[in-house]
């Protein structure tokens, strides 16, 4: 009897594609509820910051080259690229042999999701319980809310982070996981209790600033990673 002839599996979508889709309505549906900001001296409060960083998190990046703030359109134009590259990728990849389906390893949605929550639990461990002014011993005053070393501590644990996953994982993955789950929560915190807006130029350094120190670190870790498979006794 011939063996079953390779197929192609009939899912074409992925885990990470569903939580895109529910986010995108989540955002949309949320986003008319919300009541007008009022900048009290308190911020627009934690539901906004929130909506408003998902929502500039998922239209990423037409919303800088518009001009203008985040809109409804470059979340649905992300989504459908997001359904055009996964209906594309299913038509070249290779065919798979019967009964593969029920022995697949851990996907790409899934580490993508567990980097996006180490970046941010690494983000909520230095920075998310910090409100309050501290002396910082290296400038020597009085800072509010980081002090020089927390930053530089939280700094490393990213790298540290990312090179790990990098180097058990795809480095893309990795540092894109981190990157995000880091922005996310620092800029829903920001949009959430600045009350002057100035937190945008924040959030756009710290996304340039995560992007190439993840980046590296992602390098590194595979790297060491390699170096260590290659060498006697280690391989």
């Amino acid at each position: 009897m011939d063996s079953p002839a390779p197929q192609r599996s009939g899912r074409w979508w992925t885990p990470l594609l569903l939580v895109h889709a529910a986010l995108v309505v989540a955002v949309l549906v949320a986003r008319p509820l919300l009541p007008p900001t009022s900048f009290d001296g308190d911020g627009p409060g934690a539901l906004h910051g929130v909506v408003f960083a998902t929502q500039v998190l998922l239209g990423a990046p037409w919303w800088v080259l518009s001009g203008v703030l985040p809109a409804v359109l470059p979340l649905l134009v992300n989504l459908v690229l997001h359904v055009v590259v996964l209906r594309r990728s299913r038509r070249r990849a290779p065919l798979a042999a019967p009964g593969s389906e029920r022995h697949r390893p851990v996907g790409t949605s899934a580490r993508l999701g567990l980097a996006v929550l180490a970046g941010l639990a690494v983000w909520a461990a230095w920075l998310g319980w910090d409100d309050t002014t501290s002396y910082d011993v290296v400038t020597r005053q009085d800072e509010s809310p980081y002090v020089t070393l927390q930053v530089l501590g939280c700094a490393l644990t990213v790298g540290v982070v990312t090179a790990l996953l990098a180097a058990r994982w795809s480095p893309v993955v990795a540092a894109t996981g981190v990157s995000v789950g880091f922005w996310w929560a620092w800029t829903a915190w920001a949009a959430a209790y600045d009350d002057t807006g100035l937190f945008l130029v924040g959030a756009l350094m710290l996304a340039v600033g995560l992007a190439a120190g993840t980046s590296f670190a992602a390098f590194v870790g595979v790297v060491v990673a390699a170096r260590r498979s290659s060498a006697p006794g280690l391989g």
